[in-house]
This record gives C-alpha cells, structure tokens and sequence, in this order.
C-alpha cells in the first residue's frame, strides 16, 4: 500500500456535521491522555482507525472504528451499523455506498461490508490486509463495576486526529436505551461513533455510540457475542459463547444519526452508453468532468488484490448484476446503479390523498437470470381481479438487450409490493414496438389502481410527476416537471418528452398530473425524460385483453431502448479527461 499525503481539511463542508455540532474538536484529546500509559496509548493508536461512507463524492456517515482482527488475508474492523444504516428506512441497509478506512498511518483503504447487526447498531468492516494494524482483545469474562473512570476514543476521518475523552460508567437505569446497554458519563461528538470504550489499564469496556445527553456503549461481552456469531474470532477456551437476540427495536441512540443530518446525494446519471445492462467495466470518455476540489479523497492507486477482500467486493456486485472494479483508487464509485435515487423529492406537490394513492399503486419488479439481477425497474397496477394483480411496466426488464427485440430466455421476475411483500411475477403480455410489459402476480389483492380513465388533456407546460420505487429498499420516488411539447429523440417517434429526471429504477414508471391522473410511462434519457402517452397503452390493453393466453408482439424495426451500463467512475480518469478539455482548448 502506498503511503499518501494527508486529506484535506474540510471544515466549511463536513465539520459541521461530523464535529463542531456537537463540540469542538479541539476539546477532546488535551489532557484525557495523561490518564492512560503511553504503552496503552501506543497500543491503541495501532487499533483505532476511522470510518466514513460516501454517496459517489459524498460523505454519508462519518465515525471511528476498532480494529477486532488483522492477519496476512485481510482485516476486520467493528464499527457503529449507523455508517451503512439508511435514512429512509432504519431498517434495513444503505444500498450502494462506497466505505473508506483512515489507517493509523494517515493512509486510506476502501472497506466492504463484511456483518452486521441492526439490533445492535453494529457492523464489521473488511479490508485488505495492512502489517500495522493490532486487534482489539475484548474479555468476555470481564465485569466492570459502576462508576470506573474510562476514557472514551476516537479518530476524525479527514485529519487523522486521535481523540479521547474521560469519565465514569454510571448505574443509572438505561431508560430510553435497550436493555443491554450501558451508560458512561463521557461526552463524545459524533466522529467518535463506533470507537472503543477503555478502563485506565486499556482494557475494552464496549463500543461507543452517540447520544445528546449521556453515552450508551455496547458492552464487551456483547460485542463478544456479535463476533464470535459472524466467525470473526473463536470464543475462548472456556466455553462457546452463544448470542442471545434481542427484539428488533430501534433505540434513541441514534436519534441524533445521519436521517437527521446528511440526506442522501444520488449520483448524477452518466451519459447513455451502448451495450446491455451490467455487462461492462469500463469508463467512458464522454463522462462529464467532475470538480477535483469536491473529491475529498486520499490520493492512492493500487490493483485489485486477490485476496478475501477482492471475493466479498465480488460476491456484493456479480449477483446485483455490477462489474468489477479494475482497481482500488481514493473516490473511485459505481455509477449508473438500479439503487441510484431521483435527485430532490416533491411529494409536496402532490395532495395528501393524491399521495396516499399512487404509492399503494406502483411496485419495483426485478428480474433474475439465474441467481444474477438482470434489469430492474417500477411498474404500476392497472387492475385486481380476485387476488391477482396485473402490473404495467416496461419492457426491458425482460428485453436481451437495448438493441434487440428478443426476450431473454429463462428469467424469473421477482415484484416489490407497495405492502413491502416480494412475490413471484409472470410475464403476461408484451409489445417490444412501444417496449411495454404486463407481469401477473398472484396472491395479492391491490385495493388501488392507477386513474386510467379520466379524460385528460397532455399539453405542453402542464406540470407533471415522475414516479418510481427502488428495489432493494422499497423507497418510493418523485420528481417534478413539465410537458414540453419537444418531439422525441429515441426511435419511437410516439413518445413525449418532460423535464422531469429520473433515474434507472423510475423506468417502466406512471407519469402523473397533480391530480393524480395517469397519463404515461416513464422511459430514460440523458437530459429529459421520455414517457408513452397514455391513449397509446390504452390501446395496447385492449388487444392484449383480447387473447387469453401469453402474447408478445415483436416489430421488424427494432427500436433502440438506450439504457445507462453501470460502471466504475475513477478521479484520476476524469482528472485526465478534464486536462485534456483544458489542452485542447
């Protein structure tokens, strides 16, 4: 691994949020380490590392981890669960972040998610391995008493700075806090999330997490527990440890967490690109240059290791369907994601009912070709007949590819239910002239349908809404604009344009008036978003409720259907690209 310069300081950006909001910075560390020996101290400056997650140049969550085993394979690190948590649904996890660990060397590395636990409010992260690491021992077997002076530790993602802070642990009833936790009177800023909790001696009392008036800890032997389940150490000698689950509850220490402070930046969508979806690695030269002085990253360069690390990496991309990383740069980040989220929400736009309404009436559909993702996208009831509900969408969740008018073969759909049920589809129909697909799902009565038959009007400037929900999460999707009357620019020539943006997972969505009337579906483009007029789908349902059986029409004019490859952007690539526009100009 090769050695770097020290990141930049970002305090006008990111302090605020991971900092001084909660004290400065600077009060932490001045006189806490007189209470410790400098063998404690140097010991756990090999042990301490910081966290952070980004959304593409980002920061999402920002926190300090504690290294718990490091060996000639890889390394792992415990930190808070909060890193990854996402915002919009606490729980379940943040779809397609990018993880970097600050080493006690001033050098970063990018991390996997290895485990985790949101019960806990804990995860393990995995990176490669690195000679001058040192892990933490937690004793299982180790009490501490109430009102032991501890010291609590930390480490700030963008400097490096160690940080500690004193106090007690307390008796005090846990309150608001799950039952197994613990309290301790040191005041810590939210940096120090996830860091260790030492007595004066240096042995581990638990894991830290941030609260606004006190600061629960996970406890050692807990922590104990956690590994020793996920195989990331052994119990000890003296007997199998066994974990004891507790209910799913969510608990008030992370009530000052990332929901509240940093909301998700979605990536902005690259150009379209030729090629099926998920088939390709590498960068294009038409990508739009991105301000070097936003990407806030350490400046290293290193090949893909084979090694654990490398095989997590591929076990988390192959089966969503992603490449592979060509190697391990500081910022680099997967663009062009079915996960990426529509920039902004305007839900307020929309009425309360109007609202309630459309969300109980569009869906997220996947499909699955074998055990890998082959296209996922949203898709909107258009009716219930006894407990089957029929499903619009587009059909490029079942086309070979952008170019062809063939159906790939052997793919099985999977439907995210507004209820969050995921059930089994079956493609029922579908016109790959107009790329439009009817997927069947049984055993699930919808109570709402999309307004297909009130008569409205399509004309130009009238304000509309784009729609869609994302697989993984659930998480249901809005962005606003208007009609512009602009004709279209992809091969169909019937499609209608709007200045809404939408991303890869709102293709195959409903195109909405304020009043929620139905008046399209949603197809992709670079700078505008294309949509079927709703007289023409309208059309297309009546000759499929004509035949009883499976039918698909195939054109003998194959319409390009251009969608966004995933891919791996990298600073120093659009770096290059960015000289190059100066040297030619």
């Amino acid at each position: 691994m090769s050695s770097v310069s020290p990141v930049p300081m970002t305090e006008n950006l990111y302090l605020p949020t991971f900092g001084k909001e909660f004290g400065s910075i600077s009060d932490y560390g001045q006189d806490e380490w007189s209470k410790l020996n400098q063998t404690v101290v140097r010991n756990l400056s090999k042990t301490v590392v910081a966290v952070a997650s980004f959304i593409g140049n980002k920061m999402y969550f920002g926190c300090t981890g504690i290294v718990v085993k490091s060996n000639e394979a890889s390394a792992s690190i415990l930190t808070s669960a909060s890193l990854v948590r996402s915002d919009d649904d606490d729980s379940n996890m943040k779809s397609i972040l990018m993880i970097q660990v600050r080493l006690p060397n001033g050098e970063a590395t990018i991390g996997m998610v290895a485990h985790y636990d949101l019960d806990y409010n804990v995860a393990v992260i995995i990176i490669p391995p690195f000679s001058g690491l040192q892990a933490a021992f937690f004793d299982h077997h180790m009490e501490f008493d109430s009102h032991s002076k501890v010291v609590a530790v930390g480490r700030w993602f963008y400097s490096g700075r160690f940080m500690a802070t004193a106090g007690t642990l307390t008796d005090e009833p846990n309150g608001d806090y799950l039952e197994h936790m613990r309290i301790s009177t040191c005041k810590i800023p939210m940096v120090m999330t996830g860091g260790p909790l030492i007595d004066s001696c240096g042995n581990f009392v638990g894991m830290n997490f941030f609260s606004v008036e006190r600061t629960p800890l996970l406890p050692s032997n807990k922590i104990v527990d956690f590994l020793v389940l996920k195989r990331v150490i052994k119990s000890g000698p003296e007997k199998t440890v066994k974990r004891k689950y507790e209910s799913p509850c969510r608990s008030k220490i992370e009530n000052e967490g990332p929901e509240l402070i940093l909301k998700s930046i979605s990536e902005k969508p690259a150009p379209l690109l030729p090629g099926s979806e998920g088939t390709s690695s590498g960068e294009s030269e038409s990508e739009e240059c991105v301000d070097e002085e936003l990407c806030l990253f350490p400046d290293f360069h290193e090949p893909l290791p084979d090694n654990d690390f490398t095989q997590l990496i591929k076990n988390d991309l192959e089966p969503r369907g992603y490449p592979m990383p060509t190697r391990l740069e500081g910022g680099m980040h997967l663009v062009n994601t079915f996960e990426e989220e529509f920039v902004g929400d305007t839900w307020c736009k929309l009425g309360k009912k109007v609202a309630s309404d459309t969300s109980r009436s569009v869906v997220s559909l996947a499909s699955f070709k074998e055990d890998q993702r082959f296209f996922v996208c949203t898709g909107v009831i258009i009716d219930c007949i006894e407990s089957t509900s029929r499903i619009l969408t587009s059909a490029s969740l079942i086309r070979s590819s952008p170019d062809e008018n063939n159906i790939a073969e052997n793919l099985k759909i999977q439907v995210y239910l507004p209820n969050t049920l995921v059930l089994t589809g079956t493609l029922q129909h579908y016109n790959m002239e107009y790329n439009v697909a009817v997927i069947s799902v049984k055993g699930f009565r919808c109570l709402q349908t999309a307004e297909f038959h009130n008569q409205v009007q399509i004309e130009p400037k009238r304000e509309v809404v784009a729609v869609g929900r994302v697989f993984e999460s659930g998480k249901l999707m809005a962005t606003s604009g208007i009609v512009t009357g602009e004709g279209s620019k992809l091969d169909c020539k019937e499609l209608m344009v709007t200045t809404c943006k939408i991303t890869k997972a709102g293709i195959g969505g409903p195109l909405i008036d304020l009043d929620g009337n139905f008046l399209g579906m949603n197809f992709y483009g670079t700078k505008e978003t294309y949509f079927l007029p709703r007289d023409i789908i309208l059309g297309l349902m009546k000759h499929f409720e004509a035949e009883w059986f499976i039918t698909g029409e195939e054109c003998s004019k194959a319409n390009r259907w251009p969608v966004p490859v995933p891919r791996w952007s990298y600073p120093s690539s659009r770096a290059r690209r960015r000289q190059k526009l100066i040297t030619n100009f």
